[in-house]
């Protein structure tokens, strides 16, 4: 789908990057273009990858809610190397990691991540009223395709209203009744009511479960799983051998490849997994991350392979240096990602992540990952594991800057390394993560703990630790809150730079190491303000 339509989604730019409001405010072109676009399945395609593109701004997936302003509040990063050098860093993100919502800079990121978010909504709510009454014959592959489009377009409605509602609400722990923000459906809706969170996130799971039906369509047939069977084939369309298409997609319509960049069946049941435990329907996660994770794709001559458990953390990364370094995001071990081919200029990542500064003396917006100040590499019982942990070795790295010396604990995260290659940094940085297999085994691991299954909850802790380089296990504790504190303080570095930390302390109420302490975070902290102006 990226090879084809990004060039044709030039036609959805007034729609796609303007907020809710300015789809309002464009007759008659907009409607002219709307209208122009229906008229053929192909503009069908070309509506999907819009709102794709659109869940890839700055201001969402694109770096606020991977690297960005998320991560900086679950205290990930720190900024000591610049105040002992003189300089400020940057200074929303410090705003963010101490929870000043109000700052000026700050609460005008999080009022353009809402209008984005909503935005993405918008047109996936467009997509969906006009796709859902089409006749079959408008599309290439007939009612196959147009189920397709519309189960994904429910996909993308569901995953924006979730990390909003992450985001702006409290987690249902909290068990508060209060209505928060509204769970868009209809478009144009100018002024929606807010809602409480339970019937919210059931309206998620709804759009997830229609998602599903729809998608299963086509991505448990024959062609579905050989464009999802593996990596490789889910993201560079490398088909494996006895799949159909075998060896590159040659005869199969592009629209239906590269699956890993699009909400597919796979993903859409992790999504589920990923809400119904957000919600603490713990039996029901287990389910849906069971099934990610038993999911086989079969193809000719009893060829079958298992499509999300290869993990494959060594072999690709594990290169004398960064430049030698051509899987950075570890794809074997995502299911869903989205795709920006310009990311690296897009979201400045040279500013962030580049490997010298030494024109500027040392780069005030770096972000340095708190190694130390957040333990992430020493376990429970304080064992430093660094040096065996290859998400230390060689997803972290030091400046290649000669006044860069507080300390050599204080690195960045590699996995947005801007390469001196174009060719390799372009591949490195185009992908931008949204769900991985490990999170699966993470579900599938803390419902064993909360069933009394603590040896079944370590295995899965301890294989998972062991693809990584780490040998010696943990030792089984039968007690729930200390299996969470390892099982969080793998995920501290598993989701280094990933945008998915703070969201597992809030809906643990776990607690966090800031700068006033350890300790559980108030509902000012886990939540950001509303905008004061919520027009669609």
């Amino acid at each position: 789908m990226k090879k084809v339509y990004t060039s044709v989604y030039l036609l959805l730019v007034l729609c796609v990057v303007t907020a809710c409001s300015g789809w309002l405010d464009i007759e008659p072109d907009g409607q002219a273009t709307n209208n122009k676009l229906t008229e053929t399945g192909d503009g069908y395609r070309t509506m999907l990858s819009g709102v794709y593109k659109a869940m890839t701004s700055p201001n969402l997936y694109g770096r606020e809610l991977q690297f960005g302003i998320v991560d900086c509040m679950s205290q990930q990063y720190t900024w000591a190397w610049q105040t002992a050098n003189g300089t400020t860093g940057n200074t929303v993100y410090q705003a963010a990691k101490a929870f000043n919502y109000y700052d000026v800079g700050l609460r005008e990121l999080i009022d353009a991540i809402w209008k984005d978010g909503y935005n993405v909504i918008a047109n996936a709510n467009n997509l969906i009223q006009n796709v859902r009454d089409e006749a079959p014959e408008k599309f290439a592959e007939g009612e196959l395709e147009r189920d397709m489009i519309l189960g994904e377009a429910y996909a993308c409605r569901a995953l924006m209203h979730f990390d909003l509602c992450r985001l702006f609400a409290p987690a249902p722990i909290e068990n508060e009744s209060g209505k928060y923000l509204p769970y868009v459906d209809v478009y144009p809706n100018i002024q929606p009511e807010a809602i409480d969170v339970r019937t919210f996130l059931t309206k998620v799971v709804n759009d997830l479960r229609e998602a599903q039906k729809l998608t299963a369509r086509i991505d448990t047939t024959a062609i579905g799983m050989s464009a999802n069977s593996s990596a490789n084939a889910r993201f560079y369309n490398q088909l494996d051998y006895g799949m159909e298409g075998h060896p590159d997609g040659t005869g199969l319509d592009d629209f239906f490849l590269e699956r890993g960049y699009r909400l597919n069946y796979y993903a859409v049941t992790a999504l589920l997994a990923r809400v119904y435990q957000y919600m603490g329907e713990d039996a029901l996660a287990f389910e849906c991350a069971d099934e990610v994770m038993t999911f086989q794709a079969k193809g000719a001559n009893g060829m079958v392979y298992d499509m999300f458990t290869q993990d494959d953390w060594y072999t690709m990364i594990a290169a004398e240096n960064n430049e030698a370094r051509t899987d950075l995001k570890t794809v074997s071990n995502l299911i869903f990602a989205l795709y920006n081919e310009d990311s690296y200029l897009d979201y400045d990542l040279g500013t962030f992540f580049q490997k010298r500064s030494e024109a500027q003396g040392g780069n005030a917006r770096w972000l340095a990952v708190d190694v130390n100040g957040q333990e992430i590499f020493q376990n429970r019982a304080g064992v430093d594991e660094k040096e065996q942990d290859y998400r230390y070795l060689y997803l972290l790295f030091k400046p290649d800057y000669a006044a860069f010396d507080y300390g050599d604990d204080y690195r960045i995260s590699t996995k947005w390394y801007c390469s001196e290659d174009k060719d390799i940094r372009t591949k490195n940085l185009q992908t931008l993560p949204v769900i991985r297999a490990t999170e699966m085994r993470y579900i599938m691991a803390e419902h064993y703990a909360r069933q009394g299954n603590f040896m079944e909850a370590y295995d899965i802790l301890n294989a998972i630790r062991n693809s990584r380089g780490i040998y010696m296990p943990l030792d089984v504790s039968n007690n729930l809150e200390r299996f969470l504190q390892d099982m969080t303080r793998d995920a501290q570095r598993e989701w280094i730079s990933e945008g998915q930390l703070f969201y597992l302390y809030k809906r643990l109420g776990a607690k966090v190491k800031t700068a006033n302490g350890e300790r559980r975070l108030n509902k000012s902290e886990y939540m950001l303000p509303v905008p004061a102006n919520q027009t669609m």
